[in-house]
């Protein structure tokens, strides 16, 4: 077990990236009204592979870019690629509201399979937070499933494969740098979209749109590598309920931007969430 204070940094850390991530998902919904999917997701891979891979790989080298853990950089660097790519198409076709709640089972899943990837202590504690967090966010995106098709379940898929970019960015941060894991954030999808580019591309973006695909990489290498920092401060399974906090960055800007003011139950399932990982903030402190 790390240090309680380390895994309070985690936590604190995790919910900052957490507050930024929506950016993204935002970004990609607003540029999927004129420009296709396929195009958006090598958008995100390709421009955060420029912006980033050849600086870290110069200043690095090598030697330490490429270690013994890269073959499981490469599986986790897949499973991120395809949790995007899965939930981008969800979201192309669903409500960003039904595809998010359903994507969520993540945090669950992590709960689960850190005990056998990872190794980590399953209790009922931990369980007990991280269902309680989902019920809080059901609350508070109230999503309806009468119609439960392909799209819904790529954001089943979607959730199981952010999962398992979780677990194993727990997993290689025992002995990788930092600005490596990054890097490998993006390379498998960079690589994939790119081969496939000449088979998928039928838009004609203006400037503006270019800037804001371009944004999008920037923005994911900020929120990932917090991530990277908090998942090397804390178990998977205790940083798992805190994932839902997603939900009230989310509420904060349509509130901000929107003036989409809560209901009641929404407001109790915020309390919910902010309940869940209070819970395991004072457990790590007792």
């Amino acid at each position: 077990m790390l240090p309680k204070q380390n895994v309070i940094l985690g936590i604190s850390l995790l919910c900052l990236g957490l507050l930024i991530a929506p950016l993204y998902d935002a970004l990609a919904k607003y540029l999927s009204e004129d420009i296709h999917i396929l195009e958006i997701i090598w958008a995100r891979f390709f421009s955060h592979f420029i912006f980033l891979v050849p600086l870290v790989y110069f200043i690095k080298g090598k030697k330490l870019f490429f270690s013994s853990s890269s073959k499981h950089q490469i599986v986790r660097g897949t499973f991120i690629f395809l949790a995007t790519a899965f939930f981008y198409g969800a979201i192309s076709e669903i409500p960003l509201a039904n595809a998010l709640s359903i994507m969520l089972v993540a945090p669950i899943i992590v709960v689960f399979m850190s005990s056998y990837i990872l190794k980590e202590q399953l209790n009922s504690f931990k369980i007990f937070c991280t269902f309680f967090g989902f019920f809080g966010t059901l609350l508070v995106i109230q999503p309806g499933f009468e119609e439960f098709n392909f799209y819904s379940l790529l954001a089943l898929l979607s959730g199981f494969c952010y999962a398992m970019y979780l677990i194993y960015t727990r997993k290689v941060n025992f002995s990788s740098d930092p600005w490596v894991s990054l890097c490998f954030t993006a390379i498998p999808g960079a690589v994939i979209m790119t081969l496939c580019l000449p088979f998928f591309w039928q838009s004609s973006p203006a400037i503006s749109q270019y800037l804001l695909m371009g944004s999008i990489g920037l923005v994911v290498i900020l929120v990932h590598f917090i991530f990277i920092k908090a998942y090397q401060n804390a178990e998977a399974s205790i940083l798992a309920p805190f994932h839902y906090f997603e939900i009230i960055s989310n509420m904060l800007i349509s509130i901000l931007f929107f003036r989409d003011i809560p209901n009641i139950i929404v407001c109790f399932g915020i309390l919910c969430i902010v309940s869940s990982g209070v819970l395991i903030t004072v457990k790590q402190k007792v």
